[in-house]
């Protein structure tokens, strides 16, 4: 996951730009988080320019939760693009994804997001 981090920052659309990171556990992230625990992430989320989440739920629930975070992220004033791994090859119980939020007016991303398979 660093390589891709890394790709990401130098991807900034101007030279002189900070890029601010975030990196968040957001713990089961899906069906399972309410309209209120959305909303305080997206509080939270809306002062950074690229956001890695990890434990995105592997079923639907984390595509959609993560889908509903970028809409709320571009009512906010910038517009926002994401991408999200395939389900890690852990067991049923721990099989995650991760995702990626990027805000496009400072990042843009280039190919296509993979997950290791090491």
């Amino acid at each position: 996951m660093k390589k891709i981090i890394l790709l990401l920052l130098f991807l900034s659309t101007s030279l002189f730009s900070q890029v601010k990171l975030l990196s968040w556990n957001v713990e089961n992230l899906g069906s399972s988080k309410s309209q209120s625990d959305l909303l305080y992430l997206v509080n939270i989320l809306k002062d950074y320019d690229v956001v890695a989440l990890q434990e995105v739920v592997a079923g639907s629930g984390g595509s959609q939760a993560l889908a509903k975070l970028a809409e709320a992220l571009n009512r906010m004033g910038f517009k926002w693009d994401y991408v999200v791994s395939d389900p890690t090859s852990s067991s049923a119980y721990k099989t995650e994804r991760y995702a990626f939020l990027l805000k496009t007016s400072m990042v843009k991303k280039i190919g296509e997001a993979w997950l290791e398979n090491k």
